[in-house]
């Protein structure tokens, strides 16, 4: 039976979780609550890279619940980017206080703003005195190089209206290294007027039984590298069982759409298995053998060859 208490939302990857994987996902296993499209930001001249704004086409995401996020280094970036979304119809927009990549952080913006909570403050004020139609949330990690500097960011964010707050218990400077901490979301919890959304190192079951022995409460995480190893996980994670065969079915399923989707919408075959072997970077990780599956898919240099190790790949599986 599918545990309707559990919310269950999908990261925002860049490069990954675009808008093919997002409707393919959806349509073939599904089991997210909402998804969440890669950041929408500033370029070089303050422009914006067209395939960020097709990222955001209401005609992009027709099908699925989904909320748009922003990356912004000042207010008047901000506004630009929330004034595109509004008009586009999107009811809520996530505010990235949490992305840790240096060409993000030596700008100002991702987690760069949770070492700037007076900015930080006066940049939401002035946000919500423009009366938007729309709803925020915020995505954000424990600090950019001090896990303590969560605490004077949540008491900013407390003085406003947020729907929620996705917390990433790990440093800027950690990347993805190390764990994420557990204690350190505890701690969020303690000190947040918001509901609280767990995001972090949610790669199997196991990990989720984990976490509910340190956050029995909690019922809303986000998952992203997890997701992308493995599509069942959400869904088995609210309940769902399958066999070893229908499983196998699923998968396929899932990559032969997904790979049917990015040629219709990519141009030349070299693009085509560009995307599908960024692809399987992660969803390798859903094989047995997942070196001898990345193996295979990069020795392929055509789709000829590209298919006939897709098939060796699944009948492995």
């Amino acid at each position: 039976m599918i545990q309707n208490t559990l919310k269950l939302y999908q990261a925002p990857l860049q490069g990954f979780t675009d808008f093919t994987f997002r409707n393919t996902f959806f349509a073939v296993f599904g089991g997210v609550d909402k998804y969440f499209i890669p950041y929408l930001s500033y370029g070089k001249g303050r422009e914006i890279k067209k395939s960020s704004v097709r990222e955001v086409f209401p005609e992009s995401n027709t099908a699925l619940p989904v909320v748009p996020q922003v990356l912004f280094s000042d207010e008047q970036e901000l506004f630009d980017l929330v004034s595109i979304l509004v008009e586009y119809g999107y009811e809520e927009i996530n505010l990235n206080l949490g992305c840790p990549y240096p060409m993000a952080t030596n700008k100002g913006r991702g987690a760069a703003w949770l070492q700037k909570p007076e900015e930080l403050n006066r940049t939401l004020t002035q946000l919500y005195k423009q009366g938007y139609s729309a709803n925020f949330s915020v995505k954000m990690r424990a600090g950019l190089t001090n896990d303590q500097d969560f605490r004077e960011t949540l008491r900013v964010l407390n003085q406003f209206p947020l729907t929620e707050i996705i917390f990433h218990p790990r440093t800027a400077s950690q990347m993805y290294t190390g764990k994420a901490n557990p204690q350190l979301f505890a701690d969020a919890l303690s000190l947040a007027k918001h509901p609280l959304v767990y995001n972090g190192d949610l790669f199997s079951e196991s990990d989720f039984q984990e976490l509910k022995t340190i956050l029995p409460e909690q019922n809303a995480f986000m998952i992203g590298r997890g997701l992308l190893m493995d599509p069942s996980l959400p869904l088995r994670l609210k309940g769902e069982t399958w066999q070893a065969k229908e499983l196998r079915k699923k998968m396929k399923e899932f990559h032969d759409q997904l790979l049917e989707a990015n040629s219709v919408r990519l141009q030349g075959n070299g693009h085509i298995l560009m995307k599908m072997n960024q692809f399987w970077t992660y969803f390798s990780e859903s094989f047995e053998n997942p070196h001898k599956a990345m193996k295979l898919v990069k020795k392929s240099s055509n789709l000829l060859k590209y298919n006939a190790a897709v098939v060796e790949i699944f009948r492995d599986l």
